[in-house]
């Protein structure tokens, strides 16, 4: 019988993980953000109005190719996720060496129980989201750079150059990380990169592979900065410095003293010297976020190396004067993944996550999970609020369409994205047209002009706007969310008939806006 290495370790603790994933990716609905990247993927372009056009090939792909179900959707995140572990794990490989003193699978117990139980590597790897990509690009550039550190073959940094182009079609915090290398650069034996030319061309071959959304982006007159300016405005608004380092002691709590061994290591031990870049990286990260008060979870890309490093100082200082590491170490993550799992996944229906969720508040440290992103407090996590109500509100808008004696005068507009995508989505066997929506990228798929026989509008909010009575001739209120539980809750669906000239004029007035990139109020 083979005895087990490094590669059998890992492996047997990614294939758990896959596990978990399969068995719970289906159990509760599309989250709101998923909804609007399927619609990116049915709408495939080079740019969008808030991210790269990275996640709508995977969105088109999932949809077109594996079926479009939930569980299809989120096997893609699962999948990236499971890769981010994967490197994660090669990177502590890379910094432990060849050296038969150090056999590497303490250091892949570390990574992989990280996986299974830290939440900033589950929840990723559930939800369909820029986030799983964006974790996996930083995870993969990292890897790659240490591998041209170790061997100072120039044909790294073509390879990282390429996966810079990519992780920036992806999201654009690639730039964050990027940016956060310079100090590491410029302060540590790695400046001699500069005078090489492979760094340049890497340069281009990102820029290169980059370079259809920043043509995208110049020909809408550049939208990505009025949804940061719009971010600023409300959700960064938010963000305290305390909730920052409060979210950051959270993100991976199970492996916490991991990843701080390995800032430890990377930052002051002489060993790991030729790594130290990546100690100033994470540190200039949080820097910068906190500069410009960003969300907290932009830094998750910053972690695994930071956790492999961990998991190298801790197999090397796991002698046999200090062989307790190898218990207490595995044990502190088991046990405290008891407590992270069921937050960071949704194990039980709404009902009893929602009760589970309020126990977990009472323990010091965890009020937060409740906290969502204006700043107050609810009965579930945000995210999980977000996967709640929508099936209810396409089956809902569906049968008011199908009920309707004229469809061919009839149209759908919906306030949010989320309601819009939700509708398209989970609403296709009920053939209702393209939702018309202000909200996100829908403003770009609005047609040229309203037809001029509409009749009757379903019209999707959680209000009746105040301008909406001058509008139709008669409105009625047909259907109400009753879900408390859900983000949701309370969106409401009128049956709107015979529009007045005004309307017309006020639909003509905000799509020539759209068409001039000006701002909708």
């Amino acid at each position: 019988m083979k005895k087990m290495t490094w590669i059998h370790l890992l492996a047997a603790l990614l294939a758990a993980k896959l596990l978990l994933h399969f068995c719970l990716n289906g159990q509760w609905s599309f989250h709101r953000d998923e909804l609007l990247y399927i619609a990116l993927g049915r709408n495939l372009d080079w740019g969008y109005a808030s991210v790269p056009p990275g996640i709508s090939f995977w969105a088109w792909f999932g949809d077109r190719v594996l079926g479009g179900s939930v569980w299809a959707i989120r096997l893609i995140s699962t999948l990236f996720g499971a890769g981010t572990v994967l490197f994660t794990g090669l990177i502590a490989k890379e910094m432990l060496g060849d050296k038969t003193a150090f056999n590497g699978k303490f250091a892949m117990l570390i990574v992989g129980l990280a996986g299974l139980s830290c939440g900033a590597f589950l929840r990723p790897s559930m939800l369909f989201q820029p986030v799983v990509f964006d974790i996996f690009y930083w995870t993969l550039l990292c890897w790659l750079f240490l591998k041209y550190i170790n061997t100072a073959q120039p044909s790294w940094l073509l390879w990282f150059g390429a996966a810079a182009g990519l992780g920036l079609l992806n999201k654009y915090s690639v730039l964050i990380l990027l940016f956060a290398m310079l100090p590491g650069l410029l302060f540590t034996v790695q400046r001699r990169i500069f005078s090489q030319k492979h760094f340049y061309i890497a340069t281009g071959i990102a820029l290169l592979f980059f370079l259809p959304n920043i043509v995208w982006q110049a020909q809408h007159e550049f939208p990505v900065f009025r949804h940061i300016g719009a971010l600023a405005a409300t959700q960064f608004a938010n963000v305290t410095p305390g909730g920052f380092f409060a979210d950051q002691l959270m993100f991976f709590l199970p492996a916490l003293p991991v990843w701080l061994c390995g800032l430890y290591f990377l930052l002051f031990r002489k060993e790991a010297a030729r790594w130290r870049i990546f100690g100033w990286m994470y540190l200039t990260v949080l820097a910068v976020l906190l500069l410009f008060s960003a969300k907290s979870y932009y830094s998750l890309g910053a972690y695994p190396v930071l956790l492999a490093a961990g998991a190298v100082f801790l197999e090397r200082i796991s002698d046999q004067r200090n062989r307790w590491v190898r218990i207490a170490a595995p044990a502190f993550m088991a046990l405290t993944a008891l407590i992270v799992i069921p937050v960071a996944l949704p194990l039980f229906g709404p009902e009893k996550e929602a009760v589970f969720a309020k126990k977990l508040t009472r323990m010091p440290g965890l009020q937060g999970i409740l906290r969502w992103e204006d700043g107050n407090y609810y009965m579930l996590p945000q995210d999980f609020a977000d996967m709640l109500g929508w099936e209810e509100l396409a089956e809902a808008v569906g049968n008011t369409w199908q009920s309707l004696p004229d469809r061919s005068t009839a149209a759908i507009y919906a306030e949010s994205y989320g309601q819009a995508s939700a509708i398209e989505h989970l609403g296709k066997q009920y053939g209702m047209p393209r939702v018309w929506c202000f909200s996100d990228n829908y403003r770009y798929w609005l047609p040229d002009s309203l037809p001029a026989n509409v009749n009757t509008l379903l019209y999707v909010n959680d209000e009746l706007g105040d301008d909406m009575p001058g509008f139709f001739e008669k409105i009625e209120k047909v259907w109400e969310l009753d879900m408390p539980l859900s983000r949701q809750h309370g969106d409401q669906i009128y049956r709107c008939e015979n529009p007045t000239p005004a309307f017309f004029e006020r639909i003509g007035a905000a799509i020539r806006m759209v068409r001039n990139e000006e701002a909708i109020d």
